[in-house]
């Protein structure tokens, strides 16, 4: 499978999951990190079971500033 299929840890870019049968929506605005519209999703993470080791993915609020930003 093509690597552009993939959906890639966020610490080392290898390959996380298959992402190609995902729904996603072209037509709206890309998220934050421009990637397509999938669904519902806001914002999302990912690494590898090896990154988790020493890696975490952590919810915090945004800012002010930022949540004006996502806004416009």
């Amino acid at each position: 499978m093509a690597k552009s299929d993939y959906r890639c840890c966020d610490v080392c870019d290898d390959k996380v999951f298959y992402d190609a049968k995902l729904n996603y929506d072209f037509d709206r605005p890309p998220m934050f990190d421009g990637s397509p519209r999938l669904d519902y999703l806001g914002d999302w993470a990912v690494i590898c079971e090896t990154c988790a080791e020493t890696y975490t993915c952590v919810v915090v609020p945004r800012t002010k500033q930022e949540a004006g930003d996502a806004k416009q």
